[in-house]
């Protein structure tokens, strides 16, 4: 879609794009003009799903022991060396599996590329004898991949990309061995085993093995699809498992057709190739996200400075969601973010019972440290009870700092909720930066903010971009106050920190842990110079910071 409709009344939000971008609404609320509002336009683009934000976590599982030769061996060992120095850097990490009837953790948390690399001589004389079991690497593989989605933060393993390489030289042998005995069969598919005892099998060798062949590969397929099911069960961004046959100097069909079983479960193409192709093999297969998927979820801006009350625009000097005149009332430091210094902003003790006036010291958390960048530390998430490795915990594309100064819930999707019923949505006041706790109708006529965005050209690197404009900011007089974070520097009266935020996320996924982008642009204003700058703000796209 190239153009918007456009409404002449604030109060019907027009869903833009598709109905697979949900919240992202086009308000046309301009207002009366004047020097107290501010707007903004140019072009906005949604992030490059790579790089340090985007990781890919490779788990390799490599045939190894008895019967394997040594040449597949050195070439294995060469190929990942080679991979490893491709990728230095963060945003890639690797775990190493070795299996043969048993499959043994050689490195069991996925590291960087220089542990991973201290790690292979371990592969290289790894010794095991007996039967052969594709699938206790994949079991395995299941149980590292899940421990990580557990244990890593949300909004991470939302926009990771998770690879299983299983590297197979020799035919599974788990139904073989599971043929009446219970030991074996533990685990296993039962509609699986039931292939291999079903009548006739026995009636000959090769009927047998015919039989345990196809319980094989309904096993494989079955362990396979629990390793994707993953993705949706922990909310990963991706998974998938890639085969790699390497044969011998001939063919062994059977080897192959469970490869193939594998690929066609795990998402892939089976790959097959000789001992001297292992290494190009394993450099060539694509780690990194194969397509940008994001789509545009939420473009909105936020006065930091201005609470919205009941129909009034209140100044907040230091924007820690108290107004000014609240802050006097209470005997709190309307210049401070936080009075009592504990590393909870005012507003968000207020708001949560506490008193602003008296520490709290909330345990195992640090008052320095926001993961995330939302702009709130994880003494403050965790008062709120939000995640803080991700910006906005609800997934409703409204950033968790913006619910909290908005009093709404940053721990309920708010898109359909209407707490003042008054006809507008909790998140459609917001948007246009109203109160939600108030029906507010006649304000938002006047001053509720106001968005255009029209699909413009995707960048190179197939992004998706739009020509974005946001209005009828208003600006307040504000107190001088303190730099929060450079001493003895000072914030000059009149000045409004405005917070545009692009919130972006998979394709029909209303509900996922997104990313976000944020830019802080400063407005002066005072009622007899009115603001500076006194256009339009421009936008650029380099000048929105990634969060998480």
């Amino acid at each position: 879609m190239r153009a918007l409709s456009r409404s002449a009344w604030l109060l019907v939000p027009l869903l833009l794009l598709s109905c697979s971008d949900v919240g992202l609404y086009a308000l046309d609320g301009r207002g009366p003009g004047g020097k107290d509002r501010a707007s903004f336009s140019g072009n906005v683009c949604v992030p490059l799903a790579g790089g340090d934000a985007f990781p890919t976590k490779v788990l390799f599982a490599i045939e190894g022991g008895d019967g394997v030769e040594a040449e597949m061996v050195g070439h294995a060992t060469d190929g990942l060396s080679t991979l490893t120095s491709r990728f230095s850097g963060p945003f890639v990490q690797f775990g190493l599996v070795a299996y043969h009837t048993v499959a043994t953790g050689i490195l069991g948390s996925f590291s960087d590329a220089s542990e991973f690399q201290a790690a292979l001589p371990r592969y290289a004389s790894y010794q095991e004898s007996g039967p052969v079991s594709t699938r206790s690497a994949l079991r395995l593989a299941k149980t590292l991949l899940s421990g990580d989605m557990q244990t890593s933060c949300r909004g991470e393993v939302a926009r990771t990309r998770y690879m299983v390489v299983v590297i197979v030289r020799s035919t599974d042998t788990s139904c073989a061995r599971a043929r009446g005995s219970d030991v074996f069969a533990s685990g296993l598919d039962a509609r699986c085993v039931a292939l291999s005892n079903a009548t006739g099998c026995n009636a000959n060798p090769g009927a047998q093995a015919t039989c345990d062949v196809g319980c094989s590969s309904c096993e494989l397929t079955a362990v396979t699809g629990e390793i994707k099911a993953l993705a949706e069960q922990f909310g990963a961004g991706e998974v998938v498992v890639q085969p790699i046959y390497v044969r011998g100097t001939t063919v062994d069909p059977v080897t192959r057709q469970l490869a193939a079983a594998i690929a066609s479960a795990g998402g892939t193409e089976p790959i097959e190739v000789d001992f001297a192709g292992l290494p190009g093999a394993l450099t060539n297969i694509k780690y990194a996200a194969r397509t940008n998927s994001l789509k545009l979820k939420r473009f909105i801006a936020f006065n930091r400075n201005v609470v919205v009350r009941a129909g009034q625009s209140l100044a907040d000097s230091d924007g820690d969601g108290l107004p000014d005149v609240d802050e006097d009332a209470l005997g709190t430091d309307a210049l401070q973010l936080d009075t009592d210094q504990d590393g909870l902003m005012d507003g968000l003790e207020v708001r949560m019972g506490l008193d602003p006036l008296q520490p709290d010291v909330i345990n195992g958390c640090n008052v320095s440290l926001d993961e995330d960048g939302d702009r709130l530390n994880t003494c403050e998430e965790r008062v709120l009870g939000t995640d803080p490795c991700i910006g906005d915990t609800d997934g409703d594309a409204v950033p968790d700092l913006v619910e909290l100064l908005s009093m709404t819930n940053p721990l309920v999707p708010e898109d359909l909720l209407d707490s003042d019923r008054d006809g507008l949505s909790n998140v459609a006041e917001i948007e246009a930066h109203g109160d939600p706790l108030s029906a507010d109708l006649d304000f938002h006529r006047e001053r509720g903010y106001g968005y255009d965005l029209v699909e413009s050209e995707p960048t190179v690197d197939g992004r998706t971009c739009y020509a974005a404009r946001a209005e009828n900011i208003t600006v307040v007089p504000t107190r001088a106050r303190p730099h929060p974070f450079i001493p003895g520097e000072v914030i000059p009266a009149g000045t409004n920190e405005i917070y545009l935020y692009l919130q972006a996320g998979r394709d029909n996924d209303p509900r996922g842990a997104g990313i976000g982008s944020l830019l802080i642009q400063p407005i002066q204003y005072s009622e007899e110079a009115g603001r500076t700058p006194s256009g339009s703000v421009a936008l650029e796209p380099d000048a929105f910071i990634l969060g998480t």
